[in-house]
């Protein structure tokens, strides 16, 4: 019996923040606790690298396509069946992802920063993976001062402390 998932709608911009801080974070911790192989490296440095040429010629769209691209290579290569087709539902229904990198400058830092993270997954860098990736995450859209818990990961901080004592490193 297949079970039906539905991601809430998000209404205004960063709604879903949190739930994507959950979502990838987890994934994030699966692929540092299981290590990743050469070919897997290879891929998500690929994808990685494939964020760049859209954002550095200012191609917003193309650099939104490739983002979605190695998010849900990261959720996928976690896996769990479940986390990735939960973190596929927020990325396709977070309003908050095309206004937030408009700029072409801000695209080019964001892509940056996926090149960062494969780093760090690389070098066993794994809270400073933590770390950027929910930098990468909670960052204002367009200029605006979001105000919500996922704006700066606070929401997620009692989740994350109590993984550290006893479920997940």
């Amino acid at each position: 019996m297949a079970t039906r998932i539905r991601c809430p709608a998000a209404a205004r911009p960063g709604d879903l923040t949190e739930l994507r801080l959950l979502v990838e974070l987890c994934a994030l911790r699966k692929l540092a606790d299981r290590g990743l192989s050469d070919q897997e490296l290879a891929v998500i440095r690929k994808l990685a690298d494939a964020t760049l040429r859209p954002a550095r010629g200012g191609d917003v769209p193309g650099y939104l396509r490739a983002d979605i691209v190695f998010h849900l290579c990261l959720l996928d290569l976690a896996g769990d069946p479940a986390l990735a087709e939960v973190g596929r539902l927020l990325l396709a229904r977070d309003p908050r992802r095309a206004p937030r990198v408009q700029s072409g400058r801000l695209a080019a830092a964001e892509a940056r920063e996926h090149c960062q993270l494969v780093s760090m997954l690389t070098d066993d860098q794994v809270s400073a993976a933590d770390d950027l990736l929910r930098q990468h995450l909670s960052r204002p859209w367009a200029g605006r001062r979001e105000t919500h818990a996922g704006a700066g990961g606070a929401g997620i901080r009692p989740l994350r402390e109590g993984m550290k004592r006893g479920g997940m490193k």
